[in-house]
């Protein structure tokens, strides 16, 4: 079945498309939208979409392209980890850099009291001291 470039520029066949990569070299997905015609990419939409005409399931044609070129054309977007993961980092080490900021703006805590004396050894220290006089 011949596809026309209307075929390979629709949404299912776009949405496998974005899920695998160009090998040209180009760092994009097989849904790129590079100047001129990436023949890599025409040739995997073609198979794509003559894929889909066949009743096969997304699952099913990413499955076959890991086939035949290994699993590094499959795209893998960064899930919460990816993304979240940049972010939950940087918080931590914003809590952290706060922390020490306070910690050393903090008023040093009073030097604790000596030990305390009973009031007669205070009197006696006070009746030796006036006979000293």
């Amino acid at each position: 079945m011949a596809q026309t470039e209307t075929d390979l520029w629709s949404a299912p066949v776009l949405r496998v498309a974005d899920k695998l990569h160009c090998t040209c070299g180009c760092t994009q997905t097989m849904a790129c939208k590079m100047e001129g015609d990436c023949p890599i990419c025409r040739r995997g939409k073609a198979k794509i979409f003559a894929m889909q005409q066949q009743g096969k399931s997304d699952q099913e044609i990413l499955a076959s392209f890991v086939q035949e070129d290994g699993k590094d054309i499959l795209v893998e977007r960064p899930g919460v980890m990816g993304v979240g993961g940049i972010a939950i980092a940087a918080a931590i080490g914003f809590g952290i850099v706060l922390l020490v900021i306070r910690r050393s703006l903090r008023k040093p805590a009073p030097a604790p009291a000596g030990p305390q004396m009973d009031p007669e050894t205070i009197a006696r220290i006070d009746e030796d001291l006036d006979k000293l006089d």
